[in-house]
Formats: C-alpha cells, sequence, structure tokens
C-alpha cells in the first residue's frame, strides 16, 4: 500500500509545472538551460549580429560589431525574443594593415557562421535573424550564409543588412544622426566613444602624405567599386573612420546625452522595421517552402549534394 502511494505522489509531482527563473536577460549565453527551455515554448527566434573588428580611427575598433548588436539587442525587446553574440572577427576589408585590425577571410567567416545557424536549428531555434550595420564586407560572409544554410538545410533565415535597409526605409539623417552614441550606450560601451580633446592632433590625423589610387578614383567615377566588387587596400590606417573630423562630445554628461537620444533613434527605427510582422511572414515562407519540398523534393538538393 505505501509502494503504491510512493508511485502516485511522485507522478503527481512530476505533473506539477516546473519553477523556472522569469528571463533577467535576453542574451542567449547569459540564460540558464531551464530558461532558454522555457523559451522555446513559446518562441523560437534569436537575433545573431555580424560585425567585424577593424580600424576606425579614434573610434572604438569594434565599432562594426557594435551597431549590429544594438540593433539585435533592440529588435530582441521589440518581439520578446533572444539575442546572442555572433561573428566579431569577421572579414575586415580593406583595413588589414592596420595594428587595430582582425583579419578573417570571407570563406572562414562563413564556415564558422554556418557551423553556429545549424547548432542553433538543431536547439530550436528556427528562426534566425542575422544582423551586420556599418560594414561594406559583410555580405560576403553572412549573404552566402542566409543563401548556402537554406539550400542545404531548406530552412529559411533572414539576413538584414541595415547598411541597405535604412534607404529603403527613407530614414532621414537627423534620425540617425546619434545612433553611434546610442549603438554604444544601448550595448553598455558608451565609455568607449573619446570625448573631445582625449586625442591631440598628431593622433587623430594620417601617418604620412597620402597617396592617391588614380586607378581606383577612376573606377569609382565609372561605377566599379564597392567590397563586393573590387579588392582595394587603404592607403594609410587613419584612412577609414574616425579622424580629424569626427564628431566628439565634449564632457561626459554631453556623451550621455546624445546616448540617450542615439538610443531612442535605433528604438524607433526597429519599430519602423515591423519586425513582429516580419517573424511571423518569415514562419509562414517556411511552412510554404515545406509544402515545395513535399512537391518536388527529390528534386532538389540538400546537405552535402548542395554545397
Amino acid at each position: 500500500m505505501f509502494w503504491r502511494l510512493a508511485v502516485l505522489f511522485v507522478a503527481s509531482v512530476n505533473l506539477l509545472p516546473a519553477q523556472v527563473r522569469p528571463l533577467h536577460t535576453r542574451d542567449l549565453v547569459r540564460l540558464s538551460l531551464p530558461q532558454v527551455t522555457e523559451y522555446l515554448k513559446r518562441n523560437d527566434t534569436v537575433f545573431i549580429p555580424v560585425g567585424a573588428v577593424e580600424t576606425n580611427g579614434i573610434l572604438p575598433s569594434d565599432r562594426d560589431y557594435v551597431y549590429p548588436l544594438a540593433y539585435a539587442m533592440a529588435m530582441a525587446e521589440q518581439t520578446d525574443s533572444l539575442y546572442m553574440p555572433g561573428l566579431i572577427w569577421s572579414y575586415p576589408g580593406t583595413t588589414v594593415m592596420a595594428p587595430s585590425t582582425v583579419y578573417m577571410s570571407p570563406t572562414a567567416g562563413l564556415a564558422y557562421l554556418k557551423v553556429l545557424a545549424r547548432s542553433l536549428l538543431r536547439q530550436g531555434f528556427r528562426r534566425q535573424v542575422w544582423i551586420t550595420a556599418s560594414h561594406g564586407p559583410a555580405p560576403l560572409t553572412v549573404g552566402t550564409l542566409a543563401r548556402e544554410f537554406f539550400e542545404e538545410t531548406h530552412v529559411p533565415i533572414l539576413y538584414i543588412d541595415m547598411d541597405l535597409y535604412l534607404p529603403k526605409m527613407k530614414v532621414p539623417v537627423e534620425a540617425r544622426s546619434k545612433v553611434l552614441f546610442g549603438a554604444h550606450a544601448i550595448t553598455g560601451r558608451l565609455d568607449d566613444l573619446a570625448l573631445k580633446g582625449e586625442y591631440g592632433e598628431k593622433a587623430m590625423t594620417p601617418e604620412g602624405p597620402v597617396p592617391e589610387n588614380k586607378g581606383l578614383a577612376k573606377l569609382g567615377k565609372l561605377g566599379f567599386s564597392g567590397s563586393l566588387h573590387l579588392g582595394s587596400y587603404i592607403p594609410d590606417v587613419m584612412a577609414h573612420g574616425g579622424g580629424a573630423d569626427t564628431l566628439l562630445p565634449t564632457t561626459a554628461a554631453e556623451r550621455e546625452a546624445w546616448g540617450r537620444e542615439g538610443s531612442a533613434q535605433i528604438v524607433e527605427i526597429v519599430k519602423n522595421m515591423r519586425m513582429k510582422e516580419a517573424l511571423d511572414a518569415l514562419r509562414e515562407h517556411d511552412q510554404f517552402t515545406q509544402q515545395i519540398l513535399k512537391k518536388y523534393g527529390n528534386r532538389i538538393p540538400s546537405g552535402v549534394d548542395a554545397r
């Protein structure tokens, strides 16, 4: 009799819902297993930023990663989703000669992201949104990821290149004038942005006379330029990003104010992107794709065959 009561007690305990700590952050890597498991019961979305570490003059060398990280955080907040670190050591492009630039080839970056995307899919994150901003070469890596991942797994993931998307939104310059400061404020890195006077004039100027690449200039005038079309190097380590004409706040208080202003600009931009609708549409697109696979699956390559 006691044995039967014990079994019934254990069974009843197992039926009770487990107590799980509410989400204290939307950063996937800071959450526990029970928290992530509980989240996946109601949502399968994760936002992943991709950037690069390269010279930006007197601006932080990880600027091109902080931008998409801030957008990912804002998108996660507005859609009740999670975000996570992506690839910070991406292909830098023209700045490889600078001491603060970390190099990774597009092919190596793609391989890394593909492993990461496959892992996320197995974990239950079917709706993945990959984000880049302020980094021209990024589509070489992330754009290829989005297409190859789809061909190999038949699961559509979304890539948002903010450099191309913002012009489509027709966001006026004044509505994104402090986004740099907003991105660093949202990500808790506002102190990385210098105040006026913290760098001397010598540190903000080129190492010497900057030669002109006349061939590249002519190609640009003819419309043949850009990271996706032509390889090139900057002629001086200070010829990319922040130089002597960089907008710098005068005081820490002004920097804080610009951070608040820029944060509001990012939140408003993301609000106008209607990401909840986009995620719903991504799910519908996925479901429609699976119907196509049922009809033509024997003719569509996948896995190793799609590489």
